[in-house]
């Protein structure tokens, strides 16, 4: 049982490097991408092809692997952003083409082994025991969150998470949408080509139908992180929570394995067990409700709790508004700045905080409440900078 708790671990922390690329594009960019199967195939047989026929390390395979996927997403997004294709047919038309690519890049072979070559895990020489993958994977799940948790900070970074939120406000801000799909695809399917690679050392194998289901597993793992951690969490958290999900996820489909489960029945379960992580909001929201009615009936029963009641939802009221009022503060204190600024580059920077502080307002309050908070002089809106989508 052990050993099979820690290779659920393993590849959920390897497996969690693709989940957290599934959340860029399904979560913050809102664009349904079918591409991660494929660039997920095309990552591990890049890495494999160089490892076993070039003679190159695991890791210097990996970063080759990772660029392989940016030009997938590359790809994907193009056919979005100027051809105007549908986003999910973008996905589905790359992921068409990666499997002749994956065939070709494998030179015509359905696997390619490997063993007994310096893989991402034997880093520190012949490093061989049970739990050197799991070190080199928190490593690289620490290095990913800690990139992804600096580059959405950034301007550029601010402005993906933005177009995600509310295309049509970023355009008025005069952040050039198609700009940030492009990169948001390209970053996540690095990240997922990134992850191929190393499921396919950690496997031993990598084979052209490894990415097989892979948008299933990703999705199971964000939904799975979200049920875990709350939506108003700092970043960083909630990309600790995709990878707790993607964690939870292979740990549960090791022990389908672990109970001798007959091979027919695997898929069959696999769909059950994404099934019900697809319902965990809907059972979350259940005992929420369940919780509320509960609380409902001894307010009106006994005269003590319903005290009780009143003075902890004034304290909620009072702390809620308290933050509704700094928010809309730092909206009218950004909104009074960009008014007097006249350099560029600040310019831009203050852009990209307003609109950071009005999705966040949104997300907490609504986009009705900002609108009548504008209105009433609370908050300002701001002409976008340049005029034009640049």
């Amino acid at each position: 049982m052990a050993t099979v708790l820690l290779g659920g671990l393993n590849q959920g922390l390897l497996w969690g490097v693709m989940a957290i690329g599934v959340y860029i594009t399904y979560r913050l960019l809102d664009f349904a991408d079918l591409t991660c199967e494929g660039s997920f195939a095309l990552g591990g047989a890049v890495a494999a092809t160089l490892i076993q026929n070039s003679g190159w390390h695991g890791i210097t395979a990996c970063f080759i692997a990772l660029l392989a996927g940016a030009g997938c997403g590359l790809v994907t997004a193009l056919l979005h952003t100027k051809l105007k294709i549908a986003p999910i047919l973008s996905g589905i038309i790359t992921l068409t083409a990666l499997y002749s690519v994956t065939l070709i890049t494998m030179d015509n072979k359905a696997a390619i082994g490997l063993l007994n070559v310096p893989v991402f895990y034997t880093v520190f020489g012949n490093m061989m025991s049970r739990y050197s993958i799991l070190i080199m994977g928190a490593i690289c799940i620490v290095a990913v969150i800690g990139a992804c948790y600096w580059f959405f900070g950034t301007e550029i970074g601010s402005a993906i998470r933005a177009t995600g939120a509310n295309e049509k406000m970023c355009r008025a801000q005069g952040i050039n949408t198609d700009n940030t799909k492009i990169i948001g695809l390209v970053l996540s399917n690095a990240l997922i080509a990134l992850s191929g690679a190393l499921v396919a050392q950690e496997q031993g194998t990598a084979s052209w139908t490894t990415g097989q289901g892979a948008i299933v597993a990703g999705l199971a793992a964000v939904i799975i992180g979200e049920t875990i951690i709350p939506s108003n969490s700092n970043f960083a958290i909630t990309l600790t929570g995709v990878v707790i999900g993607s964690i939870i996820y292979r740990i549960i489909y090791a022990l389908v394995y672990y109970v001798g489960l007959p091979t027919e029945y695997i898929k069959l379960s696999t769909a059950v067990l994404v099934v019900i992580a697809l319902c965990l909001p809907a059972i979350k929201t259940f005992f929420i409700k369940t919780a509320k009615k509960t609380d409902n009936y001894l307010i009106a029963k006994y005269p003590k709790y319903a005290e009780y009641a009143k003075k902890r939802d004034e304290k909620k009221a009072a702390k809620k508004e308290a933050e509704r009022a700094a928010l809309l503060a730092t909206i009218n204190s950004l909104t009074e700045q960009l008014k007097t600024c006249t350099d560029e580059k600040t310019v831009r920077r203050q852009h990209a905080k307003l609109v950071k502080a009005k999705e966040k307002f949104v997300e907490k309050y609504g986009s009705k409440e900002l609108e009548e908070a504008e209105e009433s002089q609370e908050a300002f809106s701001v002409a976008p900078a340049g005029g034009e989508d640049k």
